[in-house]
């Protein structure tokens, strides 16, 4: 089980959950300090291209074509049991909910917390 949920809703964890916690994000708070997985976060053309035109559709078709380079059943056997970590809220848009349906698409049982 691969596990998401985003930085603000860390404070709450136990120090359990805390250990297991990494981060997809391409830059973290600086009052969070957790590992890291930055091959799960967006190029950095590409979340700049997203800032300036905010074209969700464009990102989405972008970056699933990154993930799609990407070795899947590497990452998830590397990420089982971690909780991957990103800024948006679950309602908001975000990174971190294409790679949950990246994950699940290929197999991977996956749960927002």
């Amino acid at each position: 089980m691969i596990y998401f949920t985003y930085f603000a809703k860390t404070k709450k964890f136990s120090d359990f959950d805390k250990n297991r916690l990494v981060s997809i994000a391409r830059f973290q708070p600086n009052n969070i300090k957790i590992k890291t997985f930055k091959v799960l976060a967006p190029p950095i053309e590409m979340i700049n291209e997203y800032k300036r035109t905010r074209d969700v559709m464009k990102f989405t078709v972008n970056f699933n074509k990154y993930l799609n380079e990407l070795n899947v059943h590497k990452i998830a056997g590397f990420l089982n049991g971690y909780i991957l970590c990103c800024y948006e809220k679950s309602t908001d848009f975000c990174h971190r909910h294409l790679v949950k349906k990246w994950f699940e698409k290929n197999g991977y049982d996956c749960e927002e917390l």
